[in-house]
């Protein structure tokens, strides 16, 4: 999630909102990821016609009329996201990332 995020940084992730809602397009979120490993990415607007496509999803809805996400990393290149592994169902969003209070000197809320 370079630049937005960085190794060392630590957060502060919100686990009850998206228990209530979807997330919306530009949210920060933790989920887990193709074998239940623990991604950060930002939550994507859906596609538009024309717009790039995303492979079958890897990991499997609890049910049909579940909603699934695509989900992409800040740094398009070197990033693991649904460009790889498809759409990610609504099951699988952990929760939103707030805020970042360590290092101190990049304190502050995650947009």
């Amino acid at each position: 999630m370079e630049p937005t995020l960085v190794d060392g940084d630590r957060v502060l992730v919100d686990l009850w909102t998206l228990r209530r809602r979807a997330p919306r397009p530009g949210e920060v979120v933790v989920l887990s990821g193709p074998g239940d490993e623990p991604l950060v990415k930002r939550v994507a607007r859906e596609p538009y016609f024309g717009s790039e496509t995303y492979p079958p999803p890897t990991i499997p809805s609890e049910s049909a009329l579940e909603p699934a996400f695509i989900v992409l990393g800040d740094n398009r290149g070197a990033s693991r996201d649904s460009r790889e592994f498809g759409r990610v169902p609504q099951h699988c969003l952990r929760g939103r990332v707030l805020w970042r209070y360590w290092p101190v000197s990049r304190w502050g809320s995650i947009e």
